[in-house]
Formats: C-alpha cells, sequence, structure tokens
C-alpha cells in the first residue's frame, strides 16, 4: 500500500523538482540555507576526523554532494528509500564538474535502503547527517534506533527537521496544502529530544537549538 511519508518522494517529477524548489522553500521555516547548514555539520563532525559519513535520506543529493566536495572524509554514503531521488542524485553527481574532475579524493556512494532497516554493520559509522528528512520517516522509533546502533561510539548525528507550526503554515495558506498524514508532526523540542533519546542517546548527549519559527538542529553523540 502507499504510505505518504514514505512514498511520497519516489515519484520521479517530485525528484526532479526536489532542488528546483521544494527545499528552496524550506527558508520560510528558517533553514538556514544549504550552504549555512553545511558549514554548521562540518564544524560538527570534523572534531571526530571521520572516514566514513553517512548522508540518510539524501533525496537529490544536495548535501551528499557537497559532503563529498569538502574533501574532508574519506567516504560519503547518500541513502535514500526512493530509487527516483537516487537516480537524479546519480544524475547529478555524473554532471557535477567538481565531482567529475579527479580532484575529490572522496569516495561516493549511493544506496536504496529503509531508515529503519539500515543494511551497515553496527558501529560502523563515523557520523550521519540526515537533512529534512526526520518528519518524512514513517518509523521514527526504529529509524533512530537503528542510527544509534550503526553509529561507532562516539560517532555523531546532525539532523534538520520541521517544528509543527511550518506544516500549519503550509496547510492554511494552500487551503488544503499537504495532507497532514505525509508528515510526522513535532510539536516542541521535547518531543524530538524524546524521540532521540528512545533511541538510544544520552539525555546529556543531545542538543536542540531552534533556528527561525520551525527549523529544529538536532546534535546528538553516541556514548
Amino acid at each position: 500500500g502507499y504510505i505518504p511519508m514514505r512514498d511520497l518522494f519516489t515519484s520521479p517529477s517530485v525528484s526532479f523538482a526536489y532542488e528546483r524548489g521544494w527545499r528552496q522553500g524550506f527558508a520560510s521555516a528558517g533553514f538556514p540555507g544549504a550552504d549555512k547548514e553545511y558549514e554548521m555539520v562540518r564544524e560538527f563532525f570534523l572534531p571526530l576526523k571521520p572516514q566514513t559519513v553517512v548522508d540518510m535520506s539524501c533525496a537529490t543529493g544536495l548535501f551528499t554532494r557537497r559532503l563529498a566536495k569538502g574533501n574532508d572524509f574519506a567516504r560519503v554514503i547518500g541513502c535514500d528509500y526512493s530509487e527516483a531521488m537516487l537516480l537524479e542524485a546519480r544524475n547529478r553527481i555524473l554532471s557535477d564538474n567538481d565531482l567529475s574532475s579527479g580532484s575529490i579524493r572522496t569516495k561516493l556512494d549511493l544506496v536504496r535502503c529503509d531508515v529503519g532497516e539500515i543494511p551497515m554493520q553496527s558501529d560502523a559509522v563515523d557520523a550521519l547527517h540526515a537533512g529534512a528528512a526526520m518528519h518524512c520517516w514513517p518509523d521514527l522509533d526504529s529509524a533512530m534506533s537503528e542510527i544509534h546502533r550503526v553509529l561507532k561510539p562516539g560517532g555523531r548525528f546532525f539532523a534538520s527537521t520541521f517544528l509543527a507550526p511550518y506544516f500549519r503554515t503550509v496547510q492554511a495558506a494552500s487551503g488544503d496544502g499537504i495532507e497532514q498524514q505525509a508528515f510526522q508532526y513535532f510539536e516542541d523540542v521535547d518531543v524530538l529530544r524524546e524521540i532521540v533519546m528512545k533511541g538510544g542517546f544520552k539525555d546529556e548527549d543531545i542538543e536542540i537549538e531552534v533556528l527561525g519559527s520551525a527549523c529544529a538542529i538536532i546534535k546528538a553523540s553516541k556514548s
């Protein structure tokens, strides 16, 4: 059956349009923009000197490409449930002159997987990024448990997501808007903290801040 949260992004037309408009619209919620978010991610990950970084729910690979171009990591793995998104990501990687010039040392891979069932060994990943993604995950408990499992001890998780007011604004503006069940509604930071803790992260290892009206930035470390 069709699960909106999981299947909304599996359509080729949505995949094609994603970077051309969808993500730009995030600015109204307080999202810092791809450049600024990348700097925040880099600042959080680099002290670990990570070898392997996963970009979970990578969509068209906007962040996957950025993480690879930074030349800071030995390997970057972009993961998404949607084959259409990964196809678009692959096309964009192939047409990116910086990535095809041979000056990038980072090994770049794309893997189709469900965040609730990550096909990686436990304690294998140094750092994991999930940009504008958590609100699209149908089973948050499984997702967070899996992220915690694959991270090495000391590994770091960085996520950006929407708080509920953003979706209410979108719905009000469009009359019907996006079907409510297509996204997880996070009422506040406490709800998000609880979800991350349920996955196995400790309270003292989680930091959440809100940018603008409805963009939550989550930073967590596996102790």
